[in-house]
């Protein structure tokens, strides 16, 4: 089945359509991150509208490029769709003379607005373009040919209805009543084969500019697009599907504002700064090399700890246990991809609070997370597994980095608790709550479990947690799955993400192949184009947000780190590689302007550089 949907998205600008050309969604439309700007755009050719109706064919390039071809009754036409920082630049082109008419519907909005009464707009008419303004925002809309006409309409509408006639359900429209302000529209004259090219914008633009988008549409795709093949090379291994990794590797850029230093939790409406779902993503920039976006993250998440925490979203209010805890695993991972000591300088300010929280927070040998704290954030929990997981692995990072031997000693204390919870062949989701829930992954993702205990919980979660879509949220057998749920009975791409890295760390390489091919095949392009779900029905059914970060993001990280088996220990001045049977890979790092090129084949190594074989692994002396 062809997925239905698509985004385009960069530094934060987006548009959110569905691949026929409809706009049926209170979420499509063109957005500057939570802020909308743009209802729809629509072209009529003569006197028939480009539409559902004549729609044939989608192609789906890059995050920045795309093109739908449309067969009218007179003849075909292309648009094409290319975006820019801060514009959407749209391209028309019939096969035959006809006249051109553009409407765009206008809606400024933020994300949780709807229906506003009595909302207008002031309307001014600029050189190639227009201008409608509400309260601080501006959209403009520039054509260098055409005439505007000017007629303008108020009136209601409810595009989501459109999605919810498609089966798309409530996950991603309610049908809820939008404005709908139309300032007139544009007419033009074309001939055959004639481009007419139009951009919507959020930015006041000169002549030249709006010129040089439109001139250079065609070379800054290109561009783009051999960024991400330069970029998918740098993970040279068969396991990996090269599609897979060049959507995930186009799907991180796309949710990611470098102008802003942001990262989005997926679109179209998780389009806020999540730090929880960045820190998740983080180590996948790492493995690309690309440590000073990560140290500008990092940076500014670090500003915003205070003595509750870290929020879940940049000026939020809700303070999880678990985010503070994946910055200080990420500040460690930084540390050892760079050597770089710096952020730890800016942390060392805040050591003694964070501990002084940490302490605060246990209770009896466990962090004591209570109500919604967790990623798991629809469900009341308490003591929950993978907080303990999380902190685990942050705190023994922080005792790397600071030398504080009451981290140390939490560390092993929450360790030790965690390790409690191990009933027969499972990980209790709880302390004193016996769920067999996919919580466990991350005490086996960050390398806590006892090593008597990990074969049968890798096994239990392969027997009663993976389905041929990915792993449940909750095991199908517990008294506790629900089909329709969110996270008691959904599948997560992001937990067979996890469990990929898991199986490959413990020697699953057949386990571990089958969770990809699970991903390329059943996750990606399943609702949006070159994009994975934010869940899935127990059935397969796409489900959730349907461009959601986390479930496809991590695939740098774990195919670097967990598949090809390397590991930077830059302070250490080394390049741990441990060894895979049956892999066939080539990876070149960067090391503070040496290259270092490495060559795996099954358990033997070459590189250009010292090379200590052990047993296990391989250590490369730098």
């Amino acid at each position: 089945m062809d997925p239905t949907l698509h985004v385009m998205s960069k530094n934060g600008m987006f548009l959110f359509r569905f691949n026929n050309g409809e706009f049926g969604s209170k979420w499509c439309g063109i957005w500057k991150a939570d802020q909308k700007y743009f209802d729809y755009f629509a072209f009529k050719i003569g006197e028939e509208f480009l539409s559902e109706a004549n729609f044939k064919k989608f192609s789906f390039y890059n995050s920045q490029f795309s093109t739908l071809l449309f067969e009218t009754t007179k003849g075909k036409v292309i648009e094409e769709v290319k975006c820019y920082d801060d514009s959407v630049l749209v391209s028309v082109t019939p096969d035959f003379d006809s006249t051109i008419t553009c409407e765009v519907g206008i809606n400024i909005r933020k994300r949780d607005d709807n229906y506003q009464k009595g909302k207008r707009y002031s309307l001014t008419e600029i050189k190639n373009g227009i201008k409608a303004e509400f309260n601080d925002k501006a959209a403009y809309v520039y054509f260098l040919n055409g005439k505007f006409n000017k007629a303008e309409y108020y009136g209601i509408h409810s595009p989501g209805l459109y999605a919810i006639k498609k089966g798309l359900t409530h996950y991603l429209d309610g049908g809820e009543v939008q404005n709908k302000y139309v300032p007139g529209n544009i007419t033009f004259d074309l001939k055959a084969d004639q481009t007419y090219d139009i951009l919507f914008s959020i930015r006041d633009m000169d002549f030249d500019s709006v010129y040089k988008l439109i001139k250079n549409k065609i070379k800054y795709a290109e561009e783009y697009g051999e960024i991400i093949k330069t970029e998918s090379k740098k993970f040279d291994i068969d396991i990996i599907d090269k599609e897979l990794l060049m959507d995930s590797i186009d799907a991180i850029y796309s949710y990611t504002n470098f102008n802003d230093d942001e990262f989005y939790a997926g679109f179209p409406y998780f389009n806020q700064f999540w730090l929880r779902d960045a820190l998740i993503i983080l180590p996948s920039f790492l493995a690309m090399g690309n440590f000073s976006f990560v140290k500008k993250i990092l940076s500014k998440v670090t500003q915003e700890i205070n003595e509750k925490g870290l929020p879940n979203i940049i000026n939020g209010s809700l303070y999880p246990k678990d985010v503070l805890g994946l910055l200080l695993i990420d500040l460690y991972e930084y540390f050892k991809y760079t050597g770089d000591t710096s952020l730890i300088d800016l942390v060392s300010k805040k050591k003694e609070s964070i501990i002084k929280l940490c302490s605060e927070w246990m209770d009896n040998g466990f962090v004591h997370d209570k109500g919604r704290e967790t990623w798991m954030d629809s469900m009341d929990r308490e003591f929950s597994v993978e907080i303990q997981a999380i902190w685990v692995k942050a705190l023994y990072g922080f005792y790397k980095m600071f030398k504080d031997s009451s981290a140390k000693q939490m560390s092993d204390t929450l360790k030790k608790s965690i390790n409690e919870l191990f009933k027969e062949d499972h990980l209790m989701d709880q302390k004193d709550k016996d769920i067999n829930s996919a919580n466990q992954i991350f005490a086996l993702y960050f390398d806590i479990v006892d090593a008597d205990k990990k074969e049968k919980i890798i096994k239990n979660i392969e027997n009663n947690l993976l389905s041929e879509y990915g792993i449940l949220s909750v095991s199908k057998n517990d008294k506790t799955f629900d089909f329709n749920g969110y996270q008691n009975g959904a599948v997560w791409p992001l937990l067979t993400e996890l469990f990929t890295a898991v199986a490959f760390e413990n020697g699953k390489y057949e386990l571990g192949k089958k969770l990809i091919s699970i991903l390329k095949d059943q996750n990606d392009n399943a609702q949006c184009s070159s994009r994975i779900n934010e869940i899935f029905q127990a059935d397969g059914s796409p489900k959730g947000c349907p461009s959601q970060a986390w479930s496809i993001g991590l695939i740098p990280f774990i195919t670097e780190r967990d598949i090809m088996g390397i590991e930077l220990n830059i302070p250490e001045s080394e390049i741990i590689i441990r060894k895979r049977e049956g892999i066939v890979a080539k990876k070149d790092i960067n090391i503070e302007g040496k290259r270092i090129n490495i060559e795996i084949k099954g358990e033997k190594v070459k590189a250009n550089s010292g090379i200590l074989e052990l047993s296990d692994k391989f250590i490369l002396e730098l």
